[in-house]
């Protein structure tokens, strides 16, 4: 029991922790501009989902159990997927002085849209520290029962 907590918070502060260093790689090249005719840098997304036994797996263990929903592995936190390139189009910017310009005086940025950025890590601080509060409050139970334990006679 006590280790479920415990996954479960430290799965999600690693999710998160991922996903902030994609927010942080897309706001860092979010002023690189791709040279005429070159590949830039494309935007990223974090993929993660629930930390699940796969399907074949599930669909056996459950039949040989006998319950489904509320199975003590079914709790076994969140992961990561891997980091994806999302389709945003390159931002377009006329700068004529500028040398990565194409004959037209244009320049492509990558098509990092900041708002939705800054949004995105503060969802993503919030979240972290979501499990850090949780984390610490399963500790604390423990403790407090560990205290209890301690005072019987």
């Amino acid at each position: 029991m006590s280790d479920t907590l415990f996954a479960i918070a430290r799965s999600g502060m690693d999710v998160e922790r991922l996903r902030m260093e994609v927010i942080a790689q897309n706001l860092a090249n979010a002023g690189a501009a791709r040279l005429p005719g070159g590949e830039g840098y494309q935007p990223m997304r974090l993929v993660s989902g629930p930390n699940a036994v796969s399907g074949f797996e599930q669909a056996l263990g459950d039949a040989a159990r006998g319950y489904t929903v509320h199975a003590p592995e079914a709790l076994a936190g969140t992961r990561s997927y891997g980091v994806q390139a999302t389709a945003a189009p390159p931002r377009i910017v006329h700068e004529p002085a500028n040398p990565l310009a194409d004959q037209d005086g244009n320049v492509a940025y990558p098509g990092v849209d900041h708002a939705g950025e800054m949004a995105l890590m503060v969802q993503t601080q919030r979240i972290y520290e979501a499990n850090v509060v949780m984390y610490n409050s399963a500790r604390s139970m423990f403790m407090r029962a560990m205290d209890i334990g301690g005072n019987s006679p």
